[in-house]
């Protein structure tokens, strides 16, 4: 083929391209006018129903009827499932953490957190997505637990766009007195969203969703403040 015929066709398609980014560029800035966190954030009540009757219902499943307060997503820190792991590989049978469970150790698949009174629930997930532990801390327990705030939960993402960074979660570690032993797990403060294929070039619905999963996922730790007073120092 004549490379004198190629120069051309790249040249169309790279400025077809950057005609694209531009004008999805002023598409997000024009939906993000629209979105007003504050505002939305009136609105909690309705979105926490909405989305534990559509998006998050497998949680009332895995509640078996038991009441809903406040609900995000979570995760396991690398150092927690280190600690789990060194523990299972040196043969020690360990009462307390035996107690909470041991399958502590997978960081990848999705996690939630969900308060049921002065019950916290976490749910651990396997690589479908199906339920695979979960643990309760109960009022002793949370009582006796320290929050800090753990920053933005780049650890398990490596190198992502700067323009991304408003997407990532901010967490709460929040770390349990296991009858002697440290156990820290982290509080999302939104849950987590993966766009939708066919929703791709919707930006504005894009928009949308992720406020209604940040005004539910924030109001976990405000719940939790609320009825320990251990916790409010953060």
């Amino acid at each position: 083929m004549n490379p004198l015929f190629i120069i051309p066709v790249v040249l169309v398609i790279a400025i077809a391209g950057i005609v694209f980014m531009v004008i999805m560029n002023k598409r997000y800035k024009s939906a993000k006018t629209e979105i007003n966190i504050d505002q939305e954030r009136g609105n909690y009540s309705s979105y926490k129903n909405e989305l534990l009757n559509q998006d998050f219902s497998f949680l009332k499943n895995w509640m078996d009827g038991k009441v809903i307060d406040a609900f995000s997503s979570a995760s396991i820190p690398q150092s927690t499932a280190n600690k789990v792991q060194n523990l299972i590989g040196d043969g020690l049978k360990n009462v307390a953490l035996s107690s909470v469970g041991v399958r502590l150790r997978r960081i990848e698949t999705d996690a939630f957190w969900v308060l049921s009174g002065k019950d916290l629930h976490f749910f651990t997930t396997d690589t479908a997505g199906e339920l695979e532990e979960h643990l309760i801390f109960d009022n002793f327990r949370i009582e006796k637990a320290q929050l800090r705030d753990g920053g933005l939960l780049k650890a398990q993402l490596g190198f992502y766009a700067k323009q991304a960074e408003e997407y990532l979660p901010k967490v709460h570690v929040i770390t349990f007195d296991i009858d002697g032993q440290q156990l820290s797990l982290e509080i999302h403060d939104r849950l987590r969203y993966v766009v939708n294929p066919t929703d791709i070039l919707n930006l504005k619905k894009q928009l949308q969703i992720r406020a209604k999963y940040q005004v539910v996922g924030e109001q976990l730790v405000e719940e939790l403040k609320s009825r320990f007073s251990n916790l409010r120092s953060v």
